[in-house]
């Protein structure tokens, strides 16, 4: 649950909680006016009648008394009967038209559930020496608990009202003040991504405004930090490949022109005739046979550590030379190579870092994957500032385990790529292949 709802619902809470105990001061006071007022009432009427009884006392009046109680059927707050001896009633101040109160009975019984029972209010009827009858005051309090659940009513709309104004402006005020909260959010994911350029603008809120200003010094600091490594990782790429190319240079220029010299030499041992000649040619050609397994391994050092092709002929070509290579020492996997349709002049840094990429992902998969087909593709996509070479490896072996990702020819390749600004990426599981893709920038921007 995120925290603007929560905090939303504890506040609709606490509004719900006063509510509530608004509701029951209110109800409790109700119910004090309540009987307050039909007490009062019914006080009133019981001495208006008393009063009326004395003078029809003294008057002496026939033994069919008349009240005319019909007349009092403004006084609301009691009901008055006039009962003869039988019990039947004679009189009343409420008569048929009389509305019914409009009150439920469930907020009655709350306004009415713990009064007390109400006096009994009654008076005797006698004329002539005679009971003529009874006169009875019961209070009612009906009409005034309607007048109060009109009140209520409208009371409980308007805080009904209130509340969802209240929640309404409370959500918006909350998610308003954490807005902010969202933007370190997708600051983060940014981050997460690569997106070293990622800062966040001034916050208003002074909690969250001092998360922002550290998110931005840390950021400053990470990537100026990244470009030192960047830099120092590339300056450490073109040492090292300047000490492959000398060491490339003086085995070709020195032990090169030895062995075949003493090729040569032992070739012409082998065309002497004579005595002897049977052993010199042997002993020669078994000297002709070492050189050319010493000559076959100088050229595969040479071609690990700069490959000639590469500077002579440039990418496409080192890389069609590379997998037919491979494809020699590997003649049991089919492996199929896509060049995109315009390759082109690549610059020699990329140039060496696409070469590297695929050698060491041939590599992995004669070592590792146990594959029965592998395609490689290399492609220039994008324009200006975004143009870049995608490079993309798939085989279909065994695949490796999240914990053999993180070997070292993958870091190579990985810190090759990263140092001039791209990315590489590995997906794998095992019993499914490994696919390596790598994004190297070619453009002004990297």
């Amino acid at each position: 649950m995120s925290l603007k709802l929560r905090l939303s619902l504890l506040i609709s809470l606490l509004l719900a909680l006063v509510m509530l105990a608004t509701a029951a001061y209110a109800l409790r006071s109700a119910r004090e006016d309540v009987r307050a007022e039909v007490r009062s009432s019914a006080e009133l009427a019981i001495r208006l009648l008393d009063s009326e009884l004395e003078r029809a006392a003294g008057a002496g009046l026939q033994p069919t008394p008349s009240f005319a109680l019909a007349a009092l059927r403004g006084v609301r707050h009691v009901r008055i009967e006039l009962r003869g001896p039988d019990g039947r009633l004679l009189e009343s101040n409420r008569g048929g038209d009389t509305a019914p109160p409009a009150a439920p009975a469930w907020f009655a019984w709350l306004v009415e559930r713990e009064a007390e029972p109400w006096p009994d209010m009654r008076r005797p009827v006698a004329f002539g020496g005679g009971r003529a009858g009874e006169l009875l005051v019961l209070p009612d309090p009906s009409f005034e608990i309607e007048e109060v659940w009109s009140d209520a009513r409208n009371l409980l709309g308007l805080l009904l009202l209130l509340f969802v104004a209240t929640n309404l402006l409370v959500y918006w005020v909350v998610g308003r003040a954490l807005a902010p909260v969202d933007r370190i959010l997708a600051a983060l994911t940014r981050l997460e991504r690569g997106d070293l350029d990622t800062r966040l603008p001034e916050i208003e809120l002074p909690e969250l405004a001092r998360v922002g200003r550290e998110f931005n010094r840390m950021m400053d600091t990470l990537q100026a930090s990244v470009t030192r490594n960047r830099l120092l990782a590339q300056q450490l790429l073109r040492v090292q490949e300047e000490e492959r190319r000398g060491l490339a240079h003086e085995l070709h220029d020195e032990l090169g022109q030895y062995l075949t010299a003493i090729h040569a030499e032992a070739t012409a041992i082998s065309r002497l005739g004579g005595e002897g000649a049977s052993r010199a040619r042997e002993g020669a050609n078994a000297i002709i046979a070492s050189v050319r397994e010493i000559l076959g391994r100088v050229r595969g050092m040479l071609q690990q550590l700069r490959p000639e092709t590469l500077e002579s002929l440039g990418l496409e070509e080192a890389v069609r030379e590379l997998v037919e290579g491979w494809r020699a020492r590997n003649p049991e996997v089919a492996c199929r190579l896509e060049l995109g349709a315009a390759l082109g002049a690549i610059d020699d840094a990329a140039g060496i870092a696409a070469y590297r990429v695929v050698q060491e992902a041939l590599t992995n998969v004669t070592r590792h994957a146990r594959a029965g087909s592998v395609a490689v593709s290399l492609a220039r996509t994008g324009e200006g500032e975004d143009e870049a070479l995608e490079i993309n490896i798939r085989d279909d072996g065994r695949g490796m385990a999240a914990a053999a990702q993180r070997g070292f020819g993958l870091l190579g390749m990985r810190e090759r790529v990263e140092a001039l600004g791209g990315s590489l990426s590995l997906e794998s599981a095992p019993g499914r292949g490994v696919m390596v893709a790598a994004r190297v920038p070619l453009g002004k921007g990297r």
